[in-house]
């Protein structure tokens, strides 16, 4: 049946310390301002690696969403081709970090950084950070519920834990956990929950998450994910228990980042719907059909990102990132980006 409960798919699980106190309110953490971002690169006309463009061109400060962190890719042969670097407030500049990922709660005080190497196969550590008190813990999840698949040349490929995505309340943290054998189909969702951060696994077998997985709706009471084969896919949208709750004949990928997939309201929702994301489509929430197509433009990396507020999205355009209205408008450029230029910018929402 679609979306069976389970719960034992988290056996081992440490807390350096003892849990977390529950999130407070907070000021708004400071923004990135103006300038530069570090380390990005980009492939010269002559095949030789320079220094590539990326610009913070607006002041973020007071938007309903944050500046988190961006990946920047190492176009030199034989070396770790992926760097995370994270927005970090109290020294007002972005870090280099060896994190594979990086998720900001949206009152800005928690991050939840999954470790690129946890140093045990099968085995996954996320460190929590608290930064109000600057304090940090580490949490370790060994995945044993699906045994480790012989990838037939004498390797072997375990279950992955991958996109970590708050809930819009800040309560919940959810990840997209993938099949031990076939990593762009689902095992399910691996949900902690505040305060203390407690771990539970709901099985959702083999949506489709090839490019981001799992993703919340506009409240937090439902999640949902692409489901299908390439070419010919749905998205479905289900309750927290795993039941099924809902499923849209639309095309395309969730776009998930700024507010979501969902407009704050939650009456229209938004997916990057031609291939190679060369548009984002906006469709009803009540009745799945299609609001509107609005082009994406070609660049380092042409995307639909998710919703800025209720009458804009945050999307790639033909100088970088900015913000465009549902005729197709961009309002505002947040940052510049060389054509070439290797950076993966993430944004999320903020209270």
């Amino acid at each position: 049946m679609l979306g069976r409960f389970a719960s034992v798919l988290v056996s081992t699980l440490v807390l350096a310390a003892t849990a977390l106190p529950t999130a407070s309110a907070a000021a708004p953490p400071a923004q990135p301002t103006k300038g530069p971002l570090p380390g990005v690169t980009e492939r010269t006309r002559d095949g030789q690696v320079g220094k590539g463009q990326a610009v913070v061109v607006a002041d973020l400060n007071g938007r309903p969403v944050q500046f988190t962190s961006y990946g920047t890719t190492d176009l030199q042969p034989r070396r770790n081709p992926f760097t995370l670097w994270a927005w970090q407030p109290d020294r007002r500049r972005f870090v280099k970090t060896d994190y594979a990922e990086l998720a900001v709660s949206p009152d800005g005080r928690w991050t939840v950084a999954h470790l690129e190497s946890p140093g045990e196969p099968g085995k996954d550590r996320l460190r929590i950070t608290d930064r109000k008190t600057g304090k940090s813990q580490d949490l370790d999840i060994e995945l044993t519920e699906y045994t480790p698949a012989d990838t037939g040349n004498g390797g072997t490929r375990y279950p992955q834990m991958r996109w970590p995505r708050w809930s819009p309340d800040g309560k919940k943290l959810l990840f997209t956990v993938s099949l031990a054998r076939q990593d762009d189909r689902s095992a399910g969702v691996l949900i902690l929950d505040l305060p203390d951060f407690a771990p539970r696994f709901i099985k959702i077998h083999k949506a489709l998450v090839t490019v981001g997985g799992f993703e919340w709706n506009q409240d937090g009471t439902r999640f949902l994910v692409r489901h299908g084969r390439l070419g010919s896919t749905t998205v479905r949208l289900y309750d927290l228990q795993g039941e099924a709750a809902k499923e849209y004949e639309v095309r395309g990928r969730p776009g998930g980042d700024g507010r979501g997939v969902f407009s704050p309201s939650g009456k229209r929702f938004v997916t990057a719907c031609l291939p190679l994301e060369k548009a984002a489509c906006v469709w009803d929430a009540a009745t799945g059909k299609a609001v509107t197509r609005l082009p994406v433009v070609a660049g380092a990396r042409p995307t639909t990102l998710g919703w800025y507020d209720e009458k804009h999205l945050l999307i790639s355009t033909a100088a970088g990132i900015g913000i465009m209205d549902l005729k197709g408008r961009v309002t505002e450029t947040l940052l510049k980006l060389g054509r070439n230029s290797a950076i993966y910018p993430h944004f999320s929402a903020l209270k």
